[in-house]
Protein backbone atom coordinates (compact mmCIF):
# COMPACT_ATOMS: atom_id res chain seq x y z
CA UNK A 1 0.00 0.00 0.00
CA UNK A 2 1.40 3.37 -0.97
CA UNK A 3 1.65 5.86 1.88
CA UNK A 4 2.28 9.61 1.78
CA UNK A 5 5.99 10.49 1.64
CA UNK A 6 8.05 11.56 4.66
CA UNK A 7 8.12 15.13 3.30
CA UNK A 8 4.33 15.12 3.06
CA UNK A 9 4.04 13.92 6.67
CA UNK A 10 6.43 16.65 7.80
CA UNK A 11 4.43 19.25 5.89
CA UNK A 12 1.08 18.39 7.40
CA UNK A 13 2.62 18.46 10.89
CA UNK A 14 2.29 22.25 10.65
CA UNK A 15 -1.50 21.99 10.25
CA UNK A 16 -4.25 21.47 12.82
CA UNK A 17 -4.29 18.13 14.59
CA UNK A 18 -6.48 15.24 13.50
CA UNK A 19 -8.25 15.41 16.84
CA UNK A 20 -9.36 18.96 16.18
CA UNK A 21 -10.69 17.94 12.79
CA UNK A 22 -12.60 15.05 14.33
CA UNK A 23 -14.10 17.37 16.92
CA UNK A 24 -15.23 19.81 14.25
CA UNK A 25 -16.76 17.01 12.20
CA UNK A 26 -18.70 15.87 15.25
CA UNK A 27 -19.93 19.41 15.78
CA UNK A 28 -21.07 19.56 12.17
CA UNK A 29 -23.06 16.40 12.66
CA UNK A 30 -24.80 18.10 15.56
CA UNK A 31 -25.79 21.05 13.42
CA UNK A 32 -22.76 23.36 13.70
CA UNK A 33 -20.67 24.64 16.61
CA UNK A 34 -18.05 27.15 17.56
CA UNK A 35 -14.50 26.50 16.37
CA UNK A 36 -11.92 25.43 18.95
CA UNK A 37 -10.32 28.46 20.56
CA UNK A 38 -12.67 30.81 18.70
CA UNK A 39 -15.93 32.61 19.42
CA UNK A 40 -17.07 32.37 15.81
CA UNK A 41 -19.34 29.45 14.87
CA UNK A 42 -18.11 27.00 12.25
CA UNK A 43 -20.28 27.16 9.15
CA UNK A 44 -21.87 24.04 7.78
CA UNK A 45 -19.79 24.29 4.58
CA UNK A 46 -16.51 24.54 6.52
CA UNK A 47 -17.41 21.57 8.71
CA UNK A 48 -18.46 19.54 5.67
CA UNK A 49 -15.26 20.49 3.85
CA UNK A 50 -13.16 19.28 6.77
CA UNK A 51 -15.10 16.03 6.91
CA UNK A 52 -14.53 15.45 3.19
CA UNK A 53 -10.84 16.31 3.61
CA UNK A 54 -10.46 13.74 6.37
CA UNK A 55 -12.23 11.10 4.29
CA UNK A 56 -9.99 11.93 1.33
CA UNK A 57 -6.85 11.66 3.46
CA UNK A 58 -8.03 8.29 4.75
CA UNK A 59 -8.57 7.11 1.17
CA UNK A 60 -5.01 8.15 0.27
CA UNK A 61 -3.67 6.12 3.18
CA UNK A 62 -5.56 3.09 1.91
CA UNK A 63 -4.19 3.63 -1.60
CA UNK A 64 -7.61 4.43 -3.07
CA UNK A 65 -6.37 7.47 -4.97
CA UNK A 66 -9.32 7.78 -7.36
CA UNK A 67 -11.79 8.05 -4.48
CA UNK A 68 -9.42 10.35 -2.62
CA UNK A 69 -9.25 12.76 -5.54
CA UNK A 70 -13.04 12.80 -5.89
CA UNK A 71 -13.56 13.49 -2.17
CA UNK A 72 -10.89 16.17 -2.03
CA UNK A 73 -12.21 17.90 -5.14
CA UNK A 74 -15.57 18.11 -3.36
CA UNK A 75 -13.84 19.36 -0.21
CA UNK A 76 -12.22 22.24 -2.09
CA UNK A 77 -15.49 23.11 -3.83
CA UNK A 78 -17.36 23.00 -0.51
CA UNK A 79 -14.80 25.01 1.47
CA UNK A 80 -12.46 26.93 -0.87
CA UNK A 81 -10.69 28.66 2.02
CA UNK A 82 -9.55 25.39 3.63
CA UNK A 83 -5.80 25.11 3.03
CA UNK A 84 -5.71 21.49 4.21
CA UNK A 85 -8.27 20.52 1.58
CA UNK A 86 -6.16 22.10 -1.14
CA UNK A 87 -2.95 20.58 0.20
CA UNK A 88 -4.41 17.08 0.19
CA UNK A 89 -6.10 17.61 -3.17
CA UNK A 90 -2.72 18.58 -4.60
CA UNK A 91 -1.25 15.26 -3.46
CA UNK A 92 -4.07 13.34 -5.12
CA UNK A 93 -3.55 15.29 -8.35
CA UNK A 94 0.18 14.62 -8.22
CA UNK A 95 -0.44 10.91 -7.92
CA UNK A 96 -1.99 10.83 -11.38
CA UNK A 97 0.59 13.23 -12.83
CA UNK A 98 -1.50 16.41 -12.97
CA UNK A 99 1.43 18.52 -11.83
CA UNK A 100 0.28 21.94 -13.03
CA UNK A 101 -3.12 21.49 -11.39
CA UNK A 102 -1.44 20.34 -8.19
CA UNK A 103 0.88 23.33 -8.24
CA UNK A 104 -2.09 25.67 -8.59
CA UNK A 105 -3.71 24.09 -5.51
CA UNK A 106 -0.50 24.41 -3.49
CA UNK A 107 -0.12 28.07 -4.43
CA UNK A 108 -3.69 28.73 -3.30
CA UNK A 109 -2.99 26.90 -0.04
CA UNK A 110 0.13 29.03 0.48
CA UNK A 111 -1.93 32.18 0.14
CA UNK A 112 -4.37 30.87 2.74
CA UNK A 113 -1.63 29.94 5.23
CA UNK A 114 1.36 32.26 4.75
CA UNK A 115 4.44 31.29 6.70
CA UNK A 116 3.97 27.52 6.38
CA UNK A 117 7.42 26.06 5.53
CA UNK A 118 5.98 22.66 4.67
CA UNK A 119 3.72 24.07 1.97
CA UNK A 120 6.55 26.23 0.69
CA UNK A 121 8.91 23.28 0.34
CA UNK A 122 6.27 21.05 -1.26
CA UNK A 123 5.61 23.75 -3.84
CA UNK A 124 9.34 24.01 -4.48
CA UNK A 125 9.63 20.27 -4.97
CA UNK A 126 7.01 20.36 -7.72
CA UNK A 127 8.68 23.36 -9.35
CA UNK A 128 11.94 21.40 -9.39
CA UNK A 129 10.21 18.42 -11.03
CA UNK A 130 9.02 20.85 -13.69
CA UNK A 131 12.68 21.93 -14.18
CA UNK A 132 12.02 25.40 -12.74
CA UNK A 133 15.27 25.33 -10.79
CA UNK A 134 15.49 29.04 -9.93
CA UNK A 135 11.94 29.08 -8.59
CA UNK A 136 12.60 25.94 -6.54
CA UNK A 137 15.66 27.59 -5.01
CA UNK A 138 13.66 30.71 -4.15
CA UNK A 139 11.10 28.58 -2.32
CA UNK A 140 13.78 26.61 -0.46
CA UNK A 141 15.34 29.86 0.75
CA UNK A 142 11.91 31.22 1.70
CA UNK A 143 11.21 28.13 3.80
CA UNK A 144 14.58 28.47 5.54
CA UNK A 145 13.80 32.08 6.40
CA UNK A 146 10.60 30.85 8.03
CA UNK A 147 12.35 27.98 9.85
CA UNK A 148 16.16 27.70 9.55
CA UNK A 149 16.02 24.16 10.99
CA UNK A 150 13.41 22.82 8.60
CA UNK A 151 15.05 19.65 7.28
CA UNK A 152 12.99 19.39 4.09
CA UNK A 153 14.04 22.90 3.07
CA UNK A 154 17.72 21.97 3.33
CA UNK A 155 17.03 18.79 1.35
CA UNK A 156 15.27 20.78 -1.37
CA UNK A 157 18.20 23.18 -1.54
CA UNK A 158 20.49 20.18 -1.93
CA UNK A 159 18.42 18.80 -4.80
CA UNK A 160 18.54 22.20 -6.48
CA UNK A 161 22.35 22.15 -6.23
CA UNK A 162 22.41 18.60 -7.60
CA UNK A 163 20.24 19.67 -10.54
CA UNK A 164 22.79 22.39 -11.28
CA UNK A 165 25.65 19.90 -11.27
CA UNK A 166 27.05 21.09 -7.92
CA UNK A 167 27.50 17.85 -5.93
CA UNK A 168 29.73 19.40 -3.26
CA UNK A 169 27.13 22.05 -2.41
CA UNK A 170 24.39 19.41 -2.56
CA UNK A 171 26.38 17.24 -0.15
CA UNK A 172 26.63 20.05 2.39
CA UNK A 173 22.90 20.77 2.21
CA UNK A 174 21.98 17.09 2.55
CA UNK A 175 24.20 16.85 5.61
CA UNK A 176 22.42 19.84 7.15
CA UNK A 177 19.05 18.25 6.40
CA UNK A 178 20.05 14.95 8.02
CA UNK A 179 21.42 16.82 11.01
CA UNK A 180 17.91 18.07 11.73
CA UNK A 181 15.90 14.97 10.78
CA UNK A 182 16.86 11.56 9.40
CA UNK A 183 15.29 10.61 6.09
CA UNK A 184 16.02 7.58 3.88
CA UNK A 185 15.54 9.43 0.61
CA UNK A 186 17.88 12.25 1.62
CA UNK A 187 20.48 9.69 2.73
CA UNK A 188 20.32 8.06 -0.70
CA UNK A 189 20.75 11.47 -2.32
CA UNK A 190 23.71 12.07 0.00
CA UNK A 191 25.25 8.83 -1.26
CA UNK A 192 24.73 9.90 -4.87
CA UNK A 193 26.57 13.15 -4.15
CA UNK A 194 29.45 11.18 -2.62
CA UNK A 195 29.52 8.96 -5.73
CA UNK A 196 29.69 11.96 -8.04
CA UNK A 197 32.56 13.32 -5.93
CA UNK A 198 34.42 10.01 -6.39
CA UNK A 199 34.07 9.05 -2.73
CA UNK A 200 32.66 5.50 -3.07
CA UNK A 201 33.52 4.44 0.49
CA UNK A 202 31.36 7.20 1.96
CA UNK A 203 28.63 6.47 -0.59
CA UNK A 204 28.64 2.79 0.34
CA UNK A 205 28.45 3.53 4.07
CA UNK A 206 25.44 5.82 3.54
CA UNK A 207 23.64 3.28 1.35
CA UNK A 208 24.26 0.40 3.73
CA UNK A 209 22.83 2.48 6.57
CA UNK A 210 19.61 2.76 4.56
CA UNK A 211 19.58 -0.91 3.54
CA UNK A 212 20.03 -1.97 7.17
CA UNK A 213 16.67 -0.37 8.00
CA UNK A 214 14.86 -2.95 5.85
CA UNK A 215 14.29 -6.65 6.35
CA UNK A 216 16.43 -8.88 4.11
CA UNK A 217 14.85 -9.08 0.68
CA UNK A 218 12.92 -5.82 1.07
CA UNK A 219 15.67 -3.30 0.30
CA UNK A 220 14.60 -0.78 -2.38
CA UNK A 221 15.92 -1.43 -5.86
CA UNK A 222 17.48 2.03 -6.13
CA UNK A 223 19.44 1.55 -2.91
CA UNK A 224 20.84 -1.77 -4.12
CA UNK A 225 21.61 -0.32 -7.55
CA UNK A 226 23.65 2.53 -6.10
CA UNK A 227 25.29 0.17 -3.62
CA UNK A 228 26.40 -1.98 -6.54
CA UNK A 229 27.90 1.04 -8.30
CA UNK A 230 29.83 1.97 -5.16
CA UNK A 231 31.18 -1.57 -4.86
CA UNK A 232 32.24 -1.51 -8.52
CA UNK A 233 34.06 1.78 -7.96
CA UNK A 234 35.92 0.15 -5.07
CA UNK A 235 36.99 -2.73 -7.32
CA UNK A 236 34.81 -5.25 -5.47
CA UNK A 237 33.32 -6.67 -8.66
CA UNK A 238 32.04 -9.98 -7.24
CA UNK A 239 30.14 -8.15 -4.50
CA UNK A 240 28.91 -5.58 -7.01
CA UNK A 241 27.54 -8.27 -9.33
CA UNK A 242 25.81 -10.01 -6.43
CA UNK A 243 24.12 -6.82 -5.21
CA UNK A 244 23.17 -5.66 -8.71
CA UNK A 245 21.65 -9.08 -9.43
CA UNK A 246 19.53 -8.67 -6.30
CA UNK A 247 18.49 -5.21 -7.47
CA UNK A 248 17.43 -6.64 -10.84
CA UNK A 249 15.12 -9.09 -9.05
CA UNK A 250 13.26 -6.44 -7.02
CA UNK A 251 11.13 -5.16 -9.89
CA UNK A 252 11.45 -4.73 -13.65
CA UNK A 253 15.07 -3.55 -14.03
CA UNK A 254 16.01 -0.62 -16.24
CA UNK A 255 18.45 -0.92 -19.12
CA UNK A 256 20.93 1.09 -17.03
CA UNK A 257 20.75 -1.38 -14.14
CA UNK A 258 21.17 -4.38 -16.44
CA UNK A 259 24.11 -2.72 -18.16
CA UNK A 260 25.78 -2.04 -14.80
CA UNK A 261 25.20 -5.68 -13.86
CA UNK A 262 26.82 -6.75 -17.13
CA UNK A 263 29.82 -4.51 -16.45
CA UNK A 264 30.28 -6.01 -12.98
CA UNK A 265 30.00 -9.56 -14.29
CA UNK A 266 32.48 -8.82 -17.07
CA UNK A 267 34.94 -7.23 -14.63
CA UNK A 268 34.58 -10.30 -12.40
CA UNK A 269 35.54 -12.53 -15.33
CA UNK A 270 32.10 -14.03 -15.95
CA UNK A 271 31.62 -13.15 -19.61
CA UNK A 272 28.59 -15.44 -20.24
CA UNK A 273 26.72 -13.79 -17.35
CA UNK A 274 27.67 -10.38 -18.70
CA UNK A 275 26.42 -11.28 -22.18
CA UNK A 276 23.10 -12.47 -20.78
CA UNK A 277 22.59 -9.23 -18.82
CA UNK A 278 23.48 -7.22 -21.92
CA UNK A 279 20.94 -9.13 -24.01
CA UNK A 280 18.27 -8.23 -21.47
CA UNK A 281 19.32 -4.58 -21.47
CA UNK A 282 19.22 -4.33 -25.25
CA UNK A 283 15.90 -6.16 -25.39
CA UNK A 284 14.47 -3.35 -23.28
CA UNK A 285 16.19 -0.57 -25.19
CA UNK A 286 17.90 -1.56 -28.47
CA UNK A 287 19.41 1.94 -28.73
CA UNK A 288 20.83 1.98 -25.18
CA UNK A 289 24.23 3.60 -25.73
CA UNK A 290 26.15 2.22 -22.71
CA UNK A 291 25.00 -1.33 -23.47
CA UNK A 292 26.01 -1.07 -27.11
CA UNK A 293 29.41 0.33 -26.09
CA UNK A 294 29.94 -2.50 -23.60
CA UNK A 295 28.99 -5.04 -26.29
CA UNK A 296 31.71 -3.63 -28.53
CA UNK A 297 34.24 -3.59 -25.70
CA UNK A 298 33.53 -7.20 -24.79
CA UNK A 299 33.78 -8.29 -28.42
CA UNK A 300 37.13 -6.53 -28.75
CA UNK A 301 38.43 -8.14 -25.55
CA UNK A 302 37.48 -11.61 -26.78
CA UNK A 303 39.41 -11.34 -30.04
CA UNK A 304 42.76 -13.15 -30.12
CA UNK A 305 45.82 -10.93 -30.20
CA UNK A 306 47.50 -11.04 -33.62
CA UNK A 307 51.27 -11.59 -33.58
Amino acid sequence: MRKPSARYVEAIAHSRSACAVAALVLCAALGGCRSLGSREPVSESVAMGRQLTQQGANSMERGDWKRAESLLERAVATSPSDADARRNYAEALLHRGAMQQALAQLEQARKLTPGDPGLTVRTGEIELQLAKIDRAEELAEEALRIDPKFASAWALRGRVAAARGQPRKALADYQRALGYAYNDEVTVQLAEAYRQLNQPEQALAALQSVADRYSPGEEPQRVLHLEGLALSALGRHDDAARVLALAAQRQRPSADLLCHLAEAEFAAGRTPNAQYALQQALAQDPAHGPSRALTTRMATASRPIMR
